[in-house]
Parts: C-alpha cells; structure tokens; sequence
C-alpha cells in the first residue's frame, strides 16, 4: 500500500512536471510566434525606414540646392539694394522736380481763376452798361416821338391860326414886316453872329416893336397869345433838339434852362424867322445824321457788344487754358502718387533687407523667406495703391467732366445772352431806320399841301413860317 501511495505520488508529480513542461513548451511557442512577428514588423519598419532615408536623403540634396541658390540669390539682393538705392536718389530729384512744377503750376491756376473772375466782373458790368444804353435809347425814341407830337401839335396850330386870321386884317407877322421891312434883316443878321451854341437867345438883340396889338381886339388878342405860345413851343424844341445834337443828357429837364415866359408886348422884330431858321437848321443835321449815321448811345452800345464779345473770347480761351493746366497737373499729381508710394515701398524694403543683412542671429533660409514674404506684400499694397489710384483718378475725370459742362453752359448762356442783344439792336436800328423814313415821307408830303394853303394867303409872314418843312 505504501509503494502504490508513493507510486501514485510520483505518478502526480510527473504529471505535474508534464503539464509544466507542456506550459513552458506552449510560452516558448507563443514567445515564438511573437518574436517571428515582432521580426517581420522590424523588417518592414526597417525597409520603411530605408525608403525614408532615400527622401530625406533626396529632400536634404533639394534643400542644398535651394540653399546654395538663395545664398546666390542673397548677393543679388545685395546689388539690388545698391541699385534700388540710386534708384530712390533718382526718385527724390525728380519728386522734388514734380514738386516745383505742382507749386508753379498752383499760383497760375490761382491767378487764371482771378483772372477768371475779373473777367466775370467786366462781363457782368458790361451786360449792366448795355442794359443802360438800351434803356437811354428807349428813352431818347420816347424823347424823339414826344416831340414829333409837339411838332404835329404845333403844326395844327399855326394851321388853325391861319385858317381863322381873315384876309383883310393883318396879323402879327404882317405888321412886322410892314413895320421893319428893312431893319429885320439886319437884325437877322446880328442875332446869328451873336447866337450861342448851347441855346437860342434874340430876346436882347433885336429892337423892340410896340403897338402891334390894340386892346380893344380880343381877336388879335387871342392871336397873339397863340403866337407866343406857340414861340416858346418851338423855343423849347430847339433846346431839345440841340442837345440831341450835341449828345447832351437832358435828364435834369428843360425847365431848368428855358427862359421866363414872355408877354404879347415883349415881341421883337426877327424872333420868328431866327427861331425858326434855326430849328429848321436842327432838323436838317438831325435827318441827315438819322438814316446813316447812329447815334453815340448806339455807338456805345456796339463797343460793348464788341468788348463783350472780345472778353468771351477771352474767358472761353483762358477756360481752356486752365482746362489743361488742370488736367496736367492731376496727371502729374497721380504721377507724383504713384512714385510716393514706390519710393515709400522701396525704402521699406531697403530697410528691411538692411536690418536683415545686419542682423547675425537668423539663419540664411529664414531671411530669403523674409524677403520673399516681403516682396510679396510690397506687390499687394501697390496693388491696392494702383486700384484706389485708378478709382480716384475717375472721379477726378468725373469732376473734371462735370465741371467743365457747367462752364460750356454758362458760355451758351453767354453766347445766348450776347445773341439776344444783338437781336434786340437790330430790332431798335430797324425800328428808328423805319420811324425816320416815315417821318421823312410825311416831310416830303407837307410841302404840297402847304404850298395849296399858301396860294390863298396874300401873308408876306406865313412863308416865313413854313421855311421849317420845305
């Protein structure tokens, strides 16, 4: 019993040692099976780590070649900076240059405004003369129709004067001349050494007549005081008439220079055939002057119509002369820009590679990728700087444009204004060529019918009186 208890013991301890050595066959197995794949693994990784090395190898021979051409490339940025530098000396000058011309060109633009608007000024004061001597002229053709009124007016009077005179009395003409037949034309005479040139004075050179008109008459009374009325009618439009003559403004009125009414007793002896020759004398140098020759306002208003013209032109030349100093000095302007901003991103840029050179502490690589980086936003900011230049250089041209619209209307409304003038001298000249042309066809035709009345007065007197209108 005791060798089968120690059999059997044995028996479990072989088994024991059996399964042990079952167990540490199994791990050395596995410890196998994990070396074979932990081999494979380092193989792969091995040949992954050889195709490695080749691109490392490969990148480290491109990195060798970009290094040796950008330590090239770093001593062309050297002669680049020396470059750029006479460049930026060069860019200065000329900076400097555009400078001048912009000042120079500034004070011309100013004094070509000033001279603008002097030529503004004259062109406003010339516009307000001629307006002046259209208005005198008006104003003289009202004068000129009163007075053919007056001179109808008095020519219906002395028509009715001599329709009610009977022929068997004698008037006051006829008294005159029976009474001084022979003393008149000396008188006459006298009166037309010693007439002055301003105005009609007889009243002391002729002799006095009394008795012409009896008391008891009321008749040759009422003629008398017609005949006086009548003088000074004709008195008062030889004054006018001489002043017209002579240019002379009668805006201070006739009254002023008219002389004090005179009684039927204060008649003189050659009063009416003076007065008469010498407004028969106006008449003739007004009529010869009228058809030809215009009158000093017209005259006036032609040498402002030229000085108008003359100063249009003047102002369209000098408009486009400051037209083109403005467009040649936004070119130089946005010239001036363009080299500002260059000279600003190349002196950057010099600073940059400057400091760069100088500086020991960064690598080659890092400063070439600097400098890349650099440039790069050099390129961008001009860029930018040439597209906002662009976009405001249109504008300019807009504003340019739109200015220079303003100023083409306002010389149509010159040109418009200037041609309206014209107009309106031409409708005035025609219209005092066609009253003077009708007031000498009516001239021409009171001679017939006053010749008609003069073959039925036996009146030495009345011939005298229509002397006027032969």
């Amino acid at each position: 019993m005791s060798k089968a208890l120690i059999l059997e013991q044995e028996k479990h301890a072989l088994r024991r040692k059996l399964d042990s050595v079952r167990n540490t066959e199994k791990e050395k197995a596995q410890l196998l099976q994990e070396l074979t794949e932990q081999n494979h693994r380092l193989t792969a990784q091995l040949k992954q780590t050889a195709r490695t090395e080749e691109q490392l190898q490969a990148q480290l021979q491109t990195l060798r070649e970009q290094f040796n051409v950008r330590r090239s490339n770093l001593h062309d940025h050297v002669s680049q900076l020396e470059g750029l530098r006479e460049e930026i000396n060069v860019l200065e000058g000329r900076k400097a240059d555009l400078g001048q011309r912009i000042h120079a060109l500034t004070d011309e633009r100013e004094n070509l405004n000033l001279s603008l608007e002097e030529s503004g000024d004259r062109i406003i004061l010339l516009q307000r003369q001629n307006r002046e001597q259209e208005q005198k002229i008006r104003s003289q053709q009202q004068d000129l129709e009163d007075l053919r009124q007056t001179n109808s007016q008095l020519q219906a009077k002395l028509d009715i004067i001599l329709r009610r005179s009977p022929n068997g009395n004698s008037s006051l003409l006829d008294e005159i001349e029976m009474s001084a037949p022979s003393s008149m034309e000396d008188d006459a005479s006298r009166v037309q050494n010693h007439l002055p040139d301003d105005d009609i004075e007889c009243d002391d050179l002729v002799l006095p007549f009394s008795g012409l008109f009896p008391e008891g008459d009321e008749n040759m009374k009422h003629l008398a005081q017609e005949v006086i009325d009548i003088y000074h009618q004709l008195r008062r439009l030889c004054l006018e008439l001489r002043r017209r003559r002579d240019n002379v403004s009668v805006d201070s009125g006739i009254s002023s220079t008219t002389p004090e009414e005179m009684q039927a007793q204060q008649v003189r002896v050659g009063m009416f055939s003076n007065l008469l020759q010498d407004f028969r004398t106006l008449i003739e140098d007004l009529l010869a002057q009228g058809p030809d020759t215009p009158c000093l306002a017209c005259q006036s208003v032609a040498e402002d119509t030229e000085n108008l013209k003359r100063l249009q032109t003047e102002l369209q030349e000098k408009t486009d002369c400051l037209k083109e100093k403005n467009e040649e000095i936004s070119k130089l302007g946005t010239k001036l820009t363009i080299q500002d901003t260059e000279l600003a991103a190349l002196r950057e840029e010099r600073d940059h590679l400057r400091q760069d050179v100088d500086s020991s502490a960064w690598a080659k690589d890092e400063i070439v990728k600097k400098a890349w980086t650099m440039r790069d936003q050099a390129v961008a900011r001009k860029n930018t700087v040439e597209i906002e230049l662009a976009k405001t250089r249109i504008e300019l041209m807009h504003i340019n444009s739109q200015l220079m619209e303003a100023i083409q209307q306002k010389v149509e409304l010159s040109q418009q204004l200037d041609q309206w003038q014209l107009d309106m001298q031409a409708l005035l000249d025609e219209q005092m060529k066609k009253k003077l042309k009708n007031y000498e066809e009516g001239e021409e035709r009171r001679p017939s019918r006053q010749s008609q009345k003069l073959k039925h007065s036996n009146v030495n007197s009345k011939g005298k009186l229509f002397k006027l209108f032969r």
